[in-house]
């Protein structure tokens, strides 16, 4: 098979897809002659935008990236791959199979990767172990996979705002984010809109190689194959991550038609979108809450605090944010302050929807660039978290018109 992509019927290991992706038409035509071995069929495809182009999203496979093109080169195209098709699995053939090569790729996540010059039965193994490993996890997505979006239908837009900081809005975004991200297998990706000071990448032990400075730059070219090979990919957890400017001085390029240009094409893709904004109602800020299905207001047990969130509210009301959209989460909810939940819903007009306890874990974990509801599952308030990641996924979708009416 030396065509760039099979025009054939395709053919599969039950309902798993089998894709060989390799620009050198004689290695691409070896590596599918290896899976015809397998008594099942293949189709093969010159590059990865020819597989993209082709193939369904949503459909169950697994994916030979040969060995023509380097690691370097091959390995982000399979962690933006994995990051947008999380229902396929990845196998990597080299020329030349190294430790450095090997940690790189299960870090991006394929799930095996096999040398070129090993006996064919490794890779026959390998093929058959991802199979395998698919039919298992699809037999399973009903039982263990937690309410969630279609695959076609667009995904959720959370935004978590306050106008004062120091409240733990970063905190609660990272730890939301990552619960969503545990709970459903869809892509789930957070968003670092405080273009300035933004820190989501370092509370997650991540090193930005791409930020949102340039999904900006791209303009009208931003599309979902270059936006995915912009996102960092927090591997405990499977969270994608858009990270903010390395270079404050870069906010001053992003405006709001970036922002949403952004966020629409990542509603395409991705079943939730948590966005973590700045504590102003600069245009990428309004940007943000403007095409929330969520917003999360958050406030502390103190006045400062519930007086910030209270004028939060009333330029929202100004703005014509619905405040059908609002949910009040109440941070540190359990401090005692001469404060209670009851005064902080009295001083908003709002019902506390989540209230999330003060714990050292919580320091602890900021620290430690570990979220909690990884480090400590069980604590008071990764369950917290939990809860209110249950809520916003149970929740009904909301309307092309109710995210735009006032």
């Amino acid at each position: 098979m030396t065509n760039a992509a099979a025009t054939a019927d395709v053919e599969h290991v039950g309902d798993v897809v089998i894709s060989v992706v390799d620009p050198d038409d004689t290695v691409r035509g070896v590596l599918a002659d290896h899976v015809r071995d397998l008594d099942s069929g293949v189709v093969a495809y010159a590059n990865l935008a020819a597989f993209t182009d082709s193939t369904d999203p949503s459909r169950p496979g697994v994916v030979i990236f040969g060995p023509s093109e380097s690691p370097d080169e091959v390995i982000p195209q399979v962690a933006g791959l994995i990051a947008f098709r999380p229902r396929c699995d990845a196998i990597m053939v080299v020329y030349e199979l190294t430790a450095d090569v090997l940690q790189q790729a299960l870090r991006a996540g394929v799930v095996d990767v096999v040398a070129v010059s090993a006996e064919d039965a490794e890779l026959l193994d390998a093929i058959g172990r991802a199979s395998a490993r698919v039919t298992a996890r699809e037999a399973g997505r009903t039982a263990t996979v937690a309410p969630g979006p279609s695959a076609s239908s667009p995904g959720r837009i959370i935004s978590v705002f306050c106008t004062k900081g120091g409240t733990g809005k970063s905190v609660v975004a990272i730890n939301l984010a990552v619960a969503l991200a545990k709970k459903t297998i869809q892509p789930v990706v957070l968003v670092d809109a405080d273009l300035q000071f933004g820190d989501v990448a370092l509370m997650l032990q991540l090193q930005p190689t791409h930020t949102i400075a340039e999904a900006a730059q791209a303009g009208d070219r931003l599309d979902g194959t270059l936006l995915e090979n912009l996102l960092l990919r927090h591997p405990p957890s499977g969270l994608l991550v858009l990270a903010a400017p390395t270079e404050p001085s870069s906010a001053d390029q992003i405006g709001k038609a970036d922002i949403t240009r952004v966020l629409s094409v990542l509603r395409e893709r991705c079943a939730y979108i948590v966005v973590d904004t700045s504590a102003n109602f600069a245009e990428v800020t309004l940007a943000a809450l403007e095409a929330a299905d969520d917003i999360l207001v958050m406030a502390g047990l103190d006045v400062m605090s519930l007086k910030s969130a209270r004028v939060g509210m009333q330029t929202m009301r100004v703005l014509g944010i619905p405040f059908s959209r609002v949910k009040f989460v109440l941070n540190r909810a359990n401090t005692r302050v001469g404060l209670t939940e009851a005064d902080a819903e009295r001083a908003l007009q709002l019902k506390v929807d989540a209230a999330l306890p003060s714990d050292i874990l919580v320091a602890e974990s900021v620290n430690r660039g570990v979220p909690v509801v990884t480090s400590a599952p069980r604590s008071k308030f990764a369950k917290s978290i939990d809860s209110l990641a249950d809520s916003l996924m149970t929740a009904a979708p909301a309307t092309a018109q109710s995210r735009q009416s006032v």
